[in-house]
C-alpha cells in the first residue's frame, strides 16, 4: 500500500512518531507552551477617547498607580488596558461589541463594521 508523505514547509519529512508526539502534546496541555488569547480587534487606544469621571477608594487609585509605574505607562493607560482585559472576559461577544461602537457612533451595524476594518488596516 502506498502512504502518502507529508513535507514541512523546511523540507523535513513528517513522521508517524511526529504525529503521535504532536498528539499526545495536544492531549496533555503543551508543556512548555504559553496559549495566548485572541486579541482584541478593539483595543480603547485606538479609538478617539474622553474624559468619564469614576469613583474608587484611594487605597485602589494607589495601586494603580503604581502598576502603572511598574509598566511605565500612565494611569489612564494602565486602567484602560486593566478595563480591556476584563470586558475581554466578560463573555461580550464581537456582535455586542459592533453594536455598541455602532450605536456610539451613529452607524448602521454594517457602516460599524466597515469603520472597523478601516481603522484595523489604516
Amino acid at each position: 500500500m502506498n502512504r502518502k508523505q507529508y513535507i514541512a514547509k523546511d523540507g523535513t519529512p513528517i513522521t508517524d512518531d511526529m504525529v503521535e508526539r504532536w498528539a499526545s502534546e495536544a492531549e496533555h496541555g503543551f508543556t512548555n507552551s504559553t496559549l495566548t488569547r485572541e486579541a482584541d480587534p478593539f483595543p480603547p487606544s485606538r479609538v478617539d477617547m474622553r474624559a468619564h469621571t469614576i469613583r474608587i477608594p484611594d487605597e485602589l487609585w494607589r495601586l494603580v498607580e503604581a502598576a502603572a509605574s511598574a509598566k511605565h505607562v500612565t494611569p489612564s493607560e494602565y486602567t484602560r488596558q486593566a478595563l480591556g482585559d476584563s470586558l475581554a472576559q466578560s463573555g461580550l461577544t464581537r456582535e455586542q461589541k459592533v453594536a455598541i461602537y455602532a450605536q456610539t457612533h451613529g452607524l448602521t451595524q454594517a457602516e460599524a463594521v466597515n469603520a472597523l476594518i478601516d481603522k484595523a488596516l489604516a
